[in-house]
């Protein structure tokens, strides 16, 4: 959703599915407040755009459905992608007509809903593990959490992430240049 878009990405928070699950509902929400702060703090939106990705449906009321943020906890992404988890019933569903829909449109956030294992799908978080996750540097005192957030500063390695979004074709990819 969002148009033809071509963007140079330069960071990804990435909430780890798997480790995401595993939360109590109270660590849940705590992922949603580190994920704001890190919003906070990835402010730049324009000279160093990010690409939030996590599991389920982002700003959703219920933790077991997704990452239950607000919408100023994630204003700054340039890129949000819902990752469906189908065997866990976290599946993507942007919610068309309520606020934080508009907030996206009306803010210029592209959203993505990502079904790993569907036909013609590709999905490799693995590469990221050739980056170093920067969690605990910007959040020190958080460095707990660094297993469930992740913060890759793709530039600052000296890479190129790339999303190519072409609405005629209704095709997204997301490439290392």
């Amino acid at each position: 959703m969002g148009g033809s878009v071509q963007k140079k990405i330069d960071r990804i928070i990435f909430v780890q599915p798997e480790a995401y699950i595993a939360l109590s509902i109270h660590d849940k929400y705590r992922v949603a407040r580190l994920v704001g702060r890190l919003n906070r703090l990835f402010d730049a939106r324009e000279e160093h755009p990010y690409m939030l990705m996590g599991p389920g449906r982002w700003g959703s009321s219920t933790p077991s459905l997704g990452v239950p943020v607000s919408f100023a906890e994630i204003c700054h992404a340039s890129v949000l992608v819902e990752v469906a988890r189908e065997e866990d019933g976290l599946m993507p569903e942007l919610s068309f007509g309520t606020h934080f829909f508009q907030d996206l449109v009306e803010t210029r956030i592209f959203y993505v809903a990502l079904f790993p294992g569907r036909e013609k799908i590709m999905f490799h978080p693995a590469l990221l593990a050739a980056y170093r996750n920067e969690f605990a540097d910007w959040l020190p005192e958080y460095a707990i959490w660094e297993e469930v957030i992740k913060v890759y500063d793709i530039s600052a390695a000296g890479q190129e992430l790339w999303l190519d979004a072409e609405i005629k074709s209704q095709q997204t990819h997301c490439f290392f240049r």
